[in-house]
């Protein structure tokens, strides 16, 4: 049992580090928390737990080789999740101009403010990162010990992943709102949604780059 348990323990302090690092799903959550509602921004922390799900079992039934193993594949998800987060953060970028463009901006914010549309954006985020599948291929593979059954092992290190994150984030999404309630002047929110919208259009950037021959 101890051998079973260790590798596990090794696992979470690993996967609690990556979880720690912002990234795009952080940013994701910080801005819906602070700018749209507690709601929404806990959908964010399901959504990219039920993402990281996805990809957990398809690396334990050997999806994940496969989207690792087809170039073309690989890149079609990449090139689609660089597309979809400078989506997100022209979106954000974009200067409201006008009363016609408040008042859009306000129902649109309303619109989102449910936990449906939070949980569909992080789920979106984290299923097109191929990134993602490729950490697991890699990990799962060093965290496995010998003689025990491989899919139900990974199973469970998927587990652990999905419980980290979703719990990580969705204090992230209480901690973000209780402050948004402090700094929700205009302003504040604006220059907010440009940051976000900059870390957005980053790591599009980046998925983009890491898709290119060297």
């Amino acid at each position: 049992m101890p051998d079973m348990l260790l590798p596990i323990l090794t696992f979470a302090a690993a996967w609690g580090v990556l979880v720690l690092t912002p990234g795009t799903e952080t940013a994701l959550v910080i801005r819906l928390g602070m700018n749209v509602g507690r709601s929404a921004a806990l959908g964010a922390a399901l959504g990219t737990g039920t993402g990281l799900a996805l990809w957990g079992v398809g690396t334990a039934f050997g999806v994940s080789a496969l989207v690792a193993a087809s170039p073309t594949l690989y890149l079609t998800l990449q090139w689609a999740g660089a597309i979809y987060l400078a989506f997100l953060g022209i979106r954000l970028l974009r200067p409201s101009t006008g009363a016609n463009d408040q008042a859009q901006a306000d129902v649109q914010a309303r619109r989102v403010a449910g936990m449906g549309t939070g949980y569909q954006r992080g789920l979106l985020t984290t299923c097109l990162n191929p990134l993602v599948g490729v950490f697991d291929l890699t990990a799962f593979a060093q965290f496995i010990p010998a003689g025990v059954e491989r899919v139900s092992y990974s199973l469970l290190l998927a587990g652990v992943q999905v419980v980290m994150a979703v719990v990580w984030y969705a204090v992230l999404a209480c901690l973000a709102f209780s402050l948004g309630r402090v700094l929700s002047s205009p302003k504040v929110v604006r220059a907010l949604d440009m940051l976000t919208g900059v870390v957005f259009l980053y790591f599009a950037f980046r998925l983009v780059l890491s898709g290119l021959p060297a």
